[in-house]
């Protein structure tokens, strides 16, 4: 088990040199990131442990807390962030559960990729991924909460694989806005790479996390120091998924939106398409909240969380 202190970044091998390489500009840079990565995981409120769990597209690393006996809830992150986004809401959840919140494969993370030009871009090629991470975590079905892209993940696996998933929480989840709200959602992402400068990042940030206190020093920071990294995540596009495959999700389905929410954009169209195509769903606004909620309400999360598992 390993203590809150005990974690400390680890040097990276010569022989994955050229794959750290391909997310990150270079080892050194990796060190800085994971420097900052290991301080923010000090901070856990509970005991946990580190495992990489090998999979078609590489290691895949994971924090797991709580009892090994209890039943299996998997966390899948936001794009830009990594596995210690949970901090807010793990003390409760694991509490119940034996929580394993993951490092998104090709991510700024501890995950790291076998190729650099193989990595999953499709909704399958994740649902690929991730069936790999619940076999190596010795998992027939569990719980998956998801955030953001970690939600378009979810949501693929869960209509991929739906034996897999028993009940399924998204908190502002891509995959369900329109295509129009997608591409623009992409189009601004693309835009931050392009030419960039310390403006154009910060309102990068403050679009997709917004400006709460908090959230900023929880998430925002991370988010702040891989921009300036010049790293490069290869990851997918979360594009809508298809009303079919939202038709195949067996799981009961818990919805989460804020009202403020730049990258999920209206938050009421959302709960439209949500109720439409998934058979068994409930959806909750919150109205004063962004895309980050489980950062900037996370008791009301939490318990909301808890309530729809249980």
């Amino acid at each position: 088990m390993t203590t809150l202190s005990q974690r400390r970044a680890e040097p990276v091998p010569e022989t994955v040199e050229k794959r750290v390489r391909s997310v990150y500009p270079s080892p050194e840079a990796r060190s800085k990131l994971m420097a900052i990565y290991d301080a923010k995981l000090a901070r856990w409120p509970v005991a946990f442990d580190e495992r990489d769990v090998v999979t078609r597209y590489g290691r895949t690393h994971v924090v797991s807390s709580g009892r090994p006996e209890a039943p299996p809830l998997v966390l899948l992150h936001a794009a830009g962030v990594a596995a210690f986004m949970w901090r807010s809401v793990i003390g409760p959840l694991s509490e119940r559960y034996r929580t394993h919140a993951l490092d998104t494969i090709g991510d700024a993370g501890k995950s790291l990729l076998l190729d650099p030009a193989k990595h999953p871009r499709k909704g399958e090629e994740y649902s690929a991924w991730l069936g790999d991470v619940f076999a190596g975590l010795e998992i027939e079905a569990a719980n998956v909460v998801a955030s953001s892209m970690g939600g378009w993940i979810a949501l693929n696996y869960a209509a991929d694989f739906p034996g897999r998933v028993t009940r399924l929480c998204l908190l502002g989840p891509m995959g369900l806005p329109s295509w129009p709200v997608t591409l623009r959602v992409l189009l601004r992402l693309m835009s931050a790479t392009v030419l960039p400068s310390q403006s154009k990042k910060e309102r990068l940030v403050s679009w997709a996390v917004g400006d709460d206190a908090v959230v900023r020093a929880e998430i925002g920071d991370w988010m702040a120091a891989v921009l300036d990294s010049g790293c490069a995540p290869k990851l997918g596009n979360p594009l809508p998924v298809p009303a079919r495959k939202l038709r195949a999700i067996r799981a009961p389905t818990l919805v989460v939106l804020g009202g403020r929410d730049g990258p999920v954009g209206d938050a009421d169209r959302v709960a439209t398409r949500a109720k439409r195509y998934i058979r068994t769903v409930d959806v909750e606004v919150l109205p004063d909240n962004g895309h980050a909620m489980s950062v900037e309400a996370p008791e009301h999360v939490a318990r909301r969380i808890l309530a729809f598992l249980d």
